[in-house]
């Protein structure tokens, strides 16, 4: 049993708050657990140089001082920048950026922002899942005022943890869904699993996976896998049930 009576294919309270900060171009409160995140998307000024064709969006994620005890850094660091990274490419795998163009063909730039208030494990997972919706929301606004050539969005996408628990008995670990921060702290495997929902089953966007105390199975991975499936299809319904109440 989990030391929060969970089930192993259980996740922690989820729910996403659309629209939370009014004048962010769109927006979203997710908390899972004790994880809090604020994501807010913004209408870049222009699009990278480099950019030839098409739009882009990228994300940048900090975890607020007051987010941990003892108090953190402002400063993003090594880590910060690897998970803004990974929250921008799983964003990107949802978007047609070839369709994020104004009317007269212009490319239009979005940077979705991720910013921790409270962590129990889970951020970059949260960031992704509420941060696809202050990017659906934006879009729908930048439909709405005629930014927009088209509806560029081509899927959800949504992502959460999974991993490996060592047993008091001693025997084989359990695979659970949604770790929290006393779970992910000793865990013998942690992965992240980011995935595009579908019709009965999920497109793989990213795995990180890491054995943290030991090695892991084919078979292992494939149960952890299962799970991770079961929760981005539960967290895809709280994306469309924060987008309905954003009306």
């Amino acid at each position: 049993m989990r030391h929060d009576d969970r089930t192993p294919d259980q996740l922690r309270p989820c729910s996403i708050e659309p629209g939370f900060i009014g004048k962010a171009l769109g927006s979203a409160l997710i908390a899972t657990g004790g994880t809090r995140v604020i994501c807010t998307a913004s209408l870049e000024e222009r699009a990278p140089a480099w950019l030839r064709n098409g739009g882009w969006v990228t994300a940048e994620y900090v975890m607020l001082p007051g987010a941990t005890s003892p108090r953190g850094r402002r400063d993003p660091g090594g880590r910060g920048k690897e998970i803004q990274r990974l929250i921008g490419r799983s964003l990107r795998a949802a978007v047609d950026l070839t369709r994020l163009v104004g009317p007269e063909g212009e490319a239009l730039s979005l940077v979705v922002d991720c910013d921790v208030i409270e962590a129990d494990g889970g951020t970059r997972t949260a960031s992704i899942t509420g941060g696809w919706v202050a990017l659906r929301l934006a879009l729908d606004r930048l439909l709405a005022q005629g930014r927009l050539g088209a509806d560029p969005m081509r899927a959800a996408v949504a992502a959460v943890s999974v991993g490996l628990l060592a047993r008091h008995d001693g025997g084989d670990p359990l695979a659970v869904l949604d770790l929290d921060y006393p779970e992910d702290s000793t865990a013998v495997v942690d992965l992240n699993v980011v995935a595009l929902p579908g019709q009965g089953s999920v497109s793989l966007v990213e795995v990180q996976g890491t054995g943290e105390g030991g090695s892991f199975s084919r078979a292992q991975l494939d149960t952890m896998l299962d799970l991770a499936e079961i929760g981005i299809a539960r967290l895809h319904r709280a994306q469309e049930e924060a987008l309905d109440a954003a009306g």
